[in-house]
């Protein structure tokens, strides 16, 4: 995880509230030698005839309560001022302190809701209450019709998002089980389009096989339509969970990614027939149903949705997909390409080069597998 680069302009470090990062532990070696550590790898070794006074007049006053100019005035005729500020930039630059000024615009609930939240910010940035902020700002969308959407939902609203809208057959709905300061709403699947403009991310979930296909075809071409970004999220019967990819605009669709699997398929004339009866209600699609595996596919989710919408770092899933097995923990990561005859996305027929139609290419799939077999 790479830091944000920090070197603070003088208005925004005398505005500052010092807080001693809550990952910070600090270790005294002697009168003259302490140590701070932040993580079992990564520590600031202070030596010197002020590190007592470091201990013990200093650190104790960085709790967020008082301003660059309040520490000053404490510590006056104990330290000079220049070095009060050489030291407080000095652990500002090595990401031991964070501004605890906006704060003050968070609830009680809010602080102790997200501690933990906040302590992993930290780790990356010396503002982590205005990365959560903007996070309290924002408004998710996530779409899908089984427990693996609930699960979701919960591990999203952990993440401190503002807002989460679920779209989910009114048989599915349920409260959220965490007691957090995050507002969930519910709305049926015919409010999908009312729903998805002017969100921040849309989250399609879908639980097992062909159960929710029609539904995220649907999402997608809708998301293209107002060029909205969605996350596809998928459990399979074989324990896999699949993430991403990330749709952005340009970038290969939901129908690309379904037309390109299929053509890795020996038996896709098979699983196209299954699908087909499934969405007509003449067979039925299964699901894994497993609740540790939903849960550990919706954490590794949310923390994906985290990163990326945090700033902390650039999505890895934007055109690619993330493979993970449930049962080895192995994990994989696919590119996945835009298919030129993709319905939703692709050329036009009458405008290709070659104007093949899908059975056109099934068929050269065929004869190319065939050509290969022994």
């Amino acid at each position: 995880m790479q830091f944000q680069s920090l070197q603070p302009m003088s208005d925004s470090f005398e505005s500052m509230r010092p807080r001693l990062a809550p990952t910070v532990s600090v270790v005294q070696d002697g009168e003259d030698t302490c140590y701070l550590m932040m993580t079992g790898k990564d520590m600031l070794r202070c030596q010197g005839p002020l590190v007592s006074t470091l201990v013990t007049r200093l650190l104790p006053l960085l709790d967020g309560t008082r301003g660059v100019a309040e520490i000053r005035d404490v510590l006056d005729g104990t330290l000079e001022a220049k070095r009060v500020e050489e030291v407080l930039r000095l652990l500002l630059r090595h990401h031991l302190l964070m501004d605890a000024e906006p704060e003050q615009v968070l609830s009680t609930q809010e602080r102790v809701a997200f501690g933990s939240l906040l302590a992993l910010l930290s780790r990356s940035s010396t503002q982590p209450y205005r990365v959560l902020e903007r996070l309290r700002r924002m408004r998710l969308v996530v779409v899908g019709d089984s427990e693996l959407a609930r699960e979701v939902v919960d591990a999203l609203a952990e993440c401190a998002f503002g807002t989460i809208d679920l779209v989910s057959p009114r048989g599915a709905w349920a409260a959220p089980t965490l007691e957090l300061p995050v507002r969930v709403r519910h709305f049926d699947p015919g409010e999908l389009r009312d729903v998805v403009p002017g969100a921040e991310l849309v989250i399609g979930v879908q639980d097992g096989e062909f159960n929710f296909t029609r539904q995220m075809r649907e999402l997608n071409r809708l998301c293209l339509r107002l060029g909205v970004s969605w996350l596809q999220v998928q459990l399979t019967l074989e324990a896999e969970g699949w993430l991403g990819p990330l749709h952005t605009p340009g970038t290969a669709c939901f129908e690309c990614m379904d037309m390109r699997m299929k053509s890795n398929l020996r038996t896709w004339k098979e699983h196209g027939l299954h699908e087909e009866q499934v969405e007509q209600g003449l067979s039925m699609g299964r699901r894994l149903g497993f609740r540790p595996m939903q849960r550990q596919l919706a954490g590794a989710l949310a923390v994906e949705v985290l990163l990326h919408l945090s700033g902390i770092e650039a999505s890895r899933l934007v055109g690619r997909s993330l493979v993970i097995d449930a049962l080895s923990q192995e994990s994989s990561l696919h590119p996945v390409l835009k298919h030129p005859a993709c319905p939703a996305c692709g050329t036009p027929p009458e405008a290709r080069l070659h104007p093949w139609g899908e059975e056109d290419i099934r068929l050269e799939r065929t004869l190319m597998s065939g050509a290969a077999a022994p």
